[in-house]
């Protein structure tokens, strides 16, 4: 029986290995990698098809895109911008704070050079010989010449430490110089990106008025809502159909997270799920009032696999917290993740705006279930009054 088992084990045991070799795990990421892909290509081809129709339908809401897309850029690069802008400034500080410690040094060395200089002149060249005559016990001679050269090697490092600190000034001088116009070349940059803004949002303020102005009507208010609508429930259909075989690993399961999730960001609830939005819709997510720019958080750890403008929805984020679990983030000022990026629970993700018609910002959430639409209220921890 035993030499039976023997073969069996030593078989079980090479496809152990075979199945966890590096071989294996890498074609693994391939094959992660390319399901991926697919749904990028999947998404994209989806998204264009919508927005042609769109246009077709609405040349105003098709520009609301392009200006509200565009001042998001512009957005991320003032951001960008402004991160350059503190981590130059503090290496500048850094700079001058060395440079001032620099001068300090040079002067204090300089007085030792002086008083070495003056001090080697007293002595003279040929002070050595003077005091080998005038020795009375010539067995401290040796002594006295080693103490001369020490005092010769003393000097001379005394020369070369000064050199080097008026060489680490000048250094130091051309870097502050090359710091000072980095600086100066971004501040005009994010002085013309912030008048760009400005000019996009002025538009886009404007497409709103004409916007609203053609929808006055209940009739054509509930006709854009549910256009709206059915584009995100085909993006999820299509979000489904493709995340089905992508695994999302994680110690802690979505489903095991009733009432534990952070929230996803600081603000009042102004929609909540289940109220009425028009006369046959209703809300399935929670329309949450925040400022302008804070962070919007995931409410756990997954893959990021909707990351775009989808009509109505503006700048939205969709995150696949595996077994059929998603979380939905719209109305972005703009978006920190990519389709495929991995994020942690609490993890920054978006900033909070009103990009997708709102008039004022808010974030709109929502948490799916097998493409089903549930309360947020279950899931979330209740919040701190």
């Amino acid at each position: 029986m035993r030499c039976h088992a023997t073969p069996v084990i030593a078989a079980f045991l090479a496809l152990l290995a075979l199945a966890f070799s590096p071989v294996a795990i890498t074609g693994a990421k391939d094959q992660e990698q390319k399901k991926l892909e697919a749904l990028k290509n999947e998404i994209s081809s989806l998204q264009k098809q919508l927005r042609r129709t769109n246009d077709e339908r609405d040349d105003l809401a098709a520009q609301l895109r392009d200006t509200e897309i565009k001042a998001a850029d512009i957005q991320k690069n003032l951001r960008k911008l402004n991160q350059q802008i503190n981590s130059l400034n503090t290496e500048l500080n850094t700079l001058k704070e060395q440079q001032e410690g620099l001068v300090l040094k040079k002067q204090q060395q300089a007085q030792l050079v002086g008083r070495e200089l003056n001090a080697a002149y007293r002595l003279g060249r040929h002070e050595p010989l003077k005091l080998l005559f005038n020795l009375e016990n010539p067995d401290n001679i040796s002594r006295i010449m080693k103490y001369y050269e020490y005092m010769v090697e003393a000097r001379s490092a005394i020369l070369v430490n000064y050199k080097n600190t008026l060489d680490e000034i000048a250094r130091n001088e051309t870097t502050l110089l090359n710091k000072q116009a980095l600086l100066k070349d971004d501040q005009l940059k994010f002085t013309v990106a912030s008048s760009e803004l400005e000019k996009e949002l002025h538009e886009r303020q404007g497409l709103l008025s004409k916007i609203n102005e053609q929808r006055q009507s209940d009739s054509s208010r509930l006709k854009k809502l549910k256009l709206e609508r059915g584009q995100l429930e085909k993006i999820i259909a299509t979000l489904e159909r493709n995340i089905r075989h992508l695994s999302i690993p994680s110690d802690t399961p979505f489903s095991k997270q009733k009432g534990k999730l952070p929230w996803p960001v600081k603000g009042r609830i102004s929609y909540r799920f289940g109220a009425t939005r028009n006369t046959t819709l209703k809300w399935t997510g929670w329309l949450i009032d925040a400022k302008e720019a804070s962070p919007v958080k995931a409410v756990h750890h997954g893959r990021v696999v909707f990351s775009d403008y989808l009509r109505g929805h503006g700048l939205m984020l969709i995150i696949d917290h595996g077994r059929g679990y998603l979380s939905l983030y719209a109305h972005n000022q703009i978006l920190l993740k990519e389709t495929g990026d991995w994020v942690a629970s609490g993890e920054d993700i978006a900033r909070v705006g009103n990009t997708g018609g709102l008039t004022s910002s808010a974030l709109y959430f929502e948490i799916r279930s097998q493409g089903k639409a549930i309360d947020p209220k279950r899931w979330l921890k209740p919040k701190a009054s």
